[in-house]
C-alpha cells in the first residue's frame, strides 16, 4: 500500500514518462538545421538524371539499406530508396532507384542490415557507375529490418540446413493456426 505521499510522486512520474513518450515520437529523422539548409526538396527522379545541376547542394533522402562497406576512413552505404513524408521518414514500397552514400563515420553493418530504414542528409557529389553520390553530414537509422517471425520462428542462420524440417512450417503453432509451407 501506498502511503499518501507517496501517490503523488508516482503520479507526477507516470506523467513525465507519458509525455516523453508521446513527445519522442514527434520528431524528425533530420535535425531542423538541416532540414532549413536544404530547403525544398527535389525529386529523386531529376536528381538521379542530373546530378551535375545539383553538385554541392544539401538534399534529404531516404530508403531501404542495400549494403554497407568500409570506404576510405568511413563507410560506403548503398541505399534503395523510397518517398519521405512530412517528417522526413521513408514511406511506400515503390523504388525510385539507387544511391550511395560516402560516410566519414564507420557505420556499423550489424546495425545497417539490409531492409533497414535510413534516412540521409547529404551533399550531392555526382555520380559513379550511373549511380548517385551524396556525402554524408547526418545519417539517421530509424528501424530495423521486419523479421518474418510468423513464417520462420527461429532465423535460418541459427541452424544448420539440415535441422531446417524442424525449425520452419509446417508444425502446429497455437497462435496462426496451421501453416503451410511456403
Amino acid at each position: 500500500m501506498l502511503t499518501p505521499r507517496a501517490r503523488p510522486m508516482r503520479q507526477i512520474f507516470g506523467l513525465m514518462v507519458g509525455m516523453l513518450l508521446v513527445l519522442s515520437g514527434c520528431t524528425a529523422a533530420i535535425s531542423p538545421a538541416l532540414q532549413q539548409e536544404a530547403g525544398s526538396q527535389v525529386s529523386f527522379a531529376e536528381l538521379s538524371a542530373h546530378p551535375d545541376r545539383y553538385k554541392g547542394q544539401l538534399e534529404i533522402l531516404g530508403g531501404l539499406v542495400m549494403s554497407v562497406k568500409p570506404w576510405q576512413n568511413g563507410s560506403l552505404l548503398t541505399v534503395d530508396q523510397r518517398r519521405l513524408n512530412s517528417r522526413f521518414f521513408p514511406v511506400g514500397t515503390t523504388s525510385g532507384g539507387t544511391f550511395m552514400v560516402e560516410s566519414d563515420k564507420w557505420l556499423n553493418s550489424n546495425w545497417y542490415l539490409p531492409k533497414s530504414s535510413v534516412v540521409v542528409a547529404g551533399v550531392v557529389q555526382g555520380e559513379q557507375n550511373g549511380v548517385l553520390v551524396l556525402k554524408a553530414r547526418q545519417v539517421t537509422l530509424l528501424a530495423a529490418p521486419p523479421w518474418e517471425k510468423w513464417k520462420y520462428p527461429v532465423p535460418r542462420s541459427w541452424y544448420p540446413p539440415q535441422l531446417e524440417y524442424w525449425y520452419t512450417p509446417p508444425y502446429w503453432n497455437p497462435y496462426i493456426g496451421d501453416d503451410t509451407r511456403p
